[in-house]
């Protein structure tokens, strides 16, 4: 039998005004292929981006493949990042947001979102006497204005986040790691009666078993399968931690939840 085809890592970049930014993600990331995409319209061959092309064609080990879009239309661009996911699909996809145009950079969130790939930004380095800020507006006019579609993005219930709040709260006042950080599944199956949630309220549960099987179900099972919490065997117990992932979702989603 032959052996499964091993991933690859690929890099979907739109171009833009940027250089570092565009090569620095490639290399230190050990891309295997750059799906570049470039502006259909372009008149102008901007040197540091054929320096960056030029490079890439010269590397035996990175495989560059070149595409044309509208970096200024949401749909086209949206499109063209969609497509060069879809097109690699059994890979590790990663989507350059940090050039382009601002419109890529929305679409190529979104089109993460949709599919699954991971987005990633290069923070600029302004060094120790630089301005984040520059001194003049970017632009002095607005050709147009337009209105961006919004799609829904799935975000954990209320309880949920609830839940992995109270884990994260818990865990910052205990003084423990290792196997023992987090909040016990008994501590949790306490806290989940307690604090009255429709899924328990709703229930025909009244053993102990019931309340567990209630809280893996719908709570722990999906936050697991995000990636929000660890769980870890301790014996005959389990322990339940936030993770890194769970951080972030609590960062964007917590403020549901907040009195």
């Amino acid at each position: 039998m032959d052996d499964p085809p091993v991933p690859l890592r690929v890099q979907v970049v739109p171009l833009g005004a940027e250089y570092a930014r565009l090569r620095e993600p490639v290399f230190r990331w050990r891309a295997d292929k750059v799906v570049a995409l470039e502006y259909a319209d372009g008149d102008a061959d901007l040197p540091y981006l054929a320096e960056f092309l030029g490079e890439l064609e010269a590397n035996d080990r990175v495989d560059l493949e070149r595409r044309a879009c509208d970096l200024f239309d949401f749909y086209d661009a949206l499109g063209a990042v969609a497509a060069a996911i879809d097109d690699h699909a059994g890979d590790d996809v990663y989507v350059n947001i940090s050039s382009g145009s601002r419109i890529t950079a929305v679409a190529g969130a979104m089109a993460c979102m949709m599919t699954g790939a991971t987005p990633l930004y290069a923070r600029p380095d302004y060094g120790p006497d630089g301005d984040r800020l520059p001194h003049e507006p970017t632009h002095e006019t607005v050709a147009e204005v337009q209105a961006l579609p919004a799609y829904p993005v799935e975000t954990p219930p209320d309880e949920q986040l609830a839940v992995l709040a109270h884990v994260d709260a818990a865990d910052e006042g205990r003084d423990v790691t290792g196997r023992y950080a987090g909040v016990s599944k008994g501590d949790l199956v306490e806290y989940v009666r307690e604090s009255g949630f429709p899924f328990v309220a709703s229930s025909d549960a009244s053993t102990e078993k019931g309340y567990y099987r209630l809280l893996d179900s719908h709570v722990l099972d999906p936050l697991l399968e995000r990636g929000d919490v660890e769980v870890t065997a301790v014996g005959r117990s389990k322990y339940v931690s936030v993770s890194d992932a769970g951080e972030r979702t609590l960062r964007a989603f917590g403020h549901r939840i907040e009195d």
